[in-house]
């Protein structure tokens, strides 16, 4: 019978340990005995606490998940006061932050993400994650643009972000500033056109004033 704790210590070690072995293995190659032996435990744990291979891989991508998006409201928070560009932006941040783009983790949301389309529950998960981000996105974007608006911007902008990363990945290492600017080049030409957009209502309201003169 596990000692009261363990499970609070070998969780995140056995997620841990997944990572480094899809790192050096891939997600089909990180076997439960693999995992187990640079874990340092017994295949038998990871069983028990996980309910076998599928178990483990859902718990360590709901880890890395839950991760982003603490680092995603800390980022958020610090733009409390400031545009919704900036907020868009912070949420951009959070996306390549550090503990995003290590390459373990970066090969870790690859596999995740490739497996998805045939694993049910990974399939569930990667739906809450999409859904927890896109409405992170129109939250802010609705400060500015009416709703419909703010949801098309948000899934362009999502699809950057997956792009992004995508190639990144592919190529290496994701290049977190460039990737960024690229996301902020569109994001000024959309809030251009805002801008451009008010002027012309504004105008538009001024030549009615003057014809009602």
């Amino acid at each position: 019978m596990p000692k009261v704790g363990m499970p609070e210590i070998r969780k995140p070690q056995l997620i841990e340990a997944a990572i480094k072995a899809i790192d050096k293995y891939g997600f089909a190659g990180a076997t439960v005995s693999l995992i187990a032996k640079k874990a340092g435990v017994s295949p038998a744990i990871i069983n028990h606490y996980f309910g076998g291979k599928d178990g483990l891989y859902e718990a360590t991508m709901r880890s890395l998940i839950r991760e982003f998006f603490e680092v995603l409201s800390k980022e958020v928070t610090k733009t409390k006061n400031k545009s919704a560009k900036s907020k868009v932006m912070a949420i951009v941040t959070a996306s390549f932050s550090q503990s995003q783009t290590h390459p373990q983790v970066v090969k870790t949301w690859m596999g995740f993400w490739a497996s998805a389309m045939h694993t049910p529950s990974l399939y569930r998960l990667q739906n809450v994650y999409s859904k927890r981000l896109q409405s992170a996105l129109v939250c802010v974007l609705k400060e500015e643009f009416e709703r419909e608006k703010a949801r098309r911007i948000a899934l362009t902008v999502a699809a950057l972000i997956d792009g992004m990363w995508l190639r990144g990945s592919l190529a290496g290492g994701i290049d977190k500033q460039e990737s960024a600017e690229q996301i902020q080049a569109y994001l000024e030409l959309v809030f251009q056109d805002l801008v451009f957009s008010g002027l012309s209502v504004s105008k538009l309201n001024a030549s009615e004033s003057d014809l009602n003169t």
